[in-house]
């Protein structure tokens, strides 16, 4: 009897160790980053997709960036419809750190958007000491990054080194049947001459000076368009940005249409000369 109760309790106690083991280990995987590496001085670049975006907006172009050694992925930030802020990942500095912004309400006017990435630049200020970034924005998504920039003013976040605007209607999308197939709160600011897109102009002088800018637009047909922005729109941004700045690429082939651009290598090609003379 004496040896059965012994066993019992023997039992107990390895079943209880491994219980403990089992939470220890989930704990420290669900358990933010601290502050174990040194990362003040790296330059991480964000890649925020656009209007009805997702994973799948910049998935294959940060496969090929990896695999040609131009840096690696280190974290993914997710934003609930509601705007909360979930970091997933880590943030290292033994290579160029690529971040991934997924909005899950993509939809969402642009007012929204730019407040959820200054929650995310303040949770890389504040967790992770980052002092400056890049960044690549598609479609709206550069409208986004670059009306971030525009309301940095006090410089509370992470100041931008570099901004890529890849196929972003800086001046609206003229494409009148877009909208009636397309539904959400940034369609009104997607329509030529709405009042966020002018607002951004307005507030040009707000725009850091010392931000290096590159806009990317394609062509694939005799309207100057990639089937979705013309390219003047895509080329918007210089009414906000110092001119010595300011700098340009156009793509002209079948492959430069809206949603091909990020999956085009000459487009990163480009980037990776504009970013980190690669």
């Amino acid at each position: 009897m004496f040896n059965i109760l012994l066993m019992n309790k023997r039992v107990i106690i390895f079943i209880t160790s491994v219980l403990i083991i089992l939470c220890s280990t989930l704990l420290f995987f669900d358990e933010p980053q601290t502050k174990s590496q040194d990362t003040t001085n790296i330059t991480p670049t964000l890649f925020i997709h656009g209007f009805k975006g997702g994973p799948g907006s910049f998935n294959t172009m940060l496969h090929r960036f990896e695999r040609n050694g131009w840096g690696s992925r280190g974290l993914i930030f997710h934003v609930s419809a509601d705007g909360e802020v979930e970091a997933e990942g880590q943030l290292t500095n033994d290579n160029n750190p690529f971040i991934q912004i997924l909005f899950e309400h993509n939809r969402a006017s642009l007012a929204d958007q730019t407040v959820w990435l200054q929650r995310i630049m303040a949770s890389l200020h504040e967790t992770y000491e980052i002092k400056q970034v890049n960044l690549i924005g598609h479609s709206m998504g550069g409208l986004t990054s670059a009306n971030y920039i525009l309301h940095n003013e006090e410089n509370k976040y992470p100041a931008v080194k570099r901004l890529v605007v890849i196929g972003s209607p800086f001046k609206g999308i003229h494409q009148k049947s877009y909208f009636d197939v397309n539904t959400g709160a940034a369609t009104v600011d997607l329509q030529p001459s709405s009042a966020a897109l002018e607002n951004m102009v307005y507030k040009k002088d707000n725009f850091d000076e010392h931000v290096s800018v590159l806009a990317i637009a394609g062509v694939i047909n005799n309207e100057d368009t990639d089937g979705l922005v013309r390219r003047n729109s895509a080329y918007g941004i210089k009414d906000i940005v110092p001119r010595a700045n300011y700098q340009e690429e156009t793509f002209y082939d079948t492959n430069a249409t809206h949603s091909g651009l990020h999956e085009h290598t000459g487009v990163d090609k480009k980037i990776a000369a504009f970013l980190w003379d690669r």
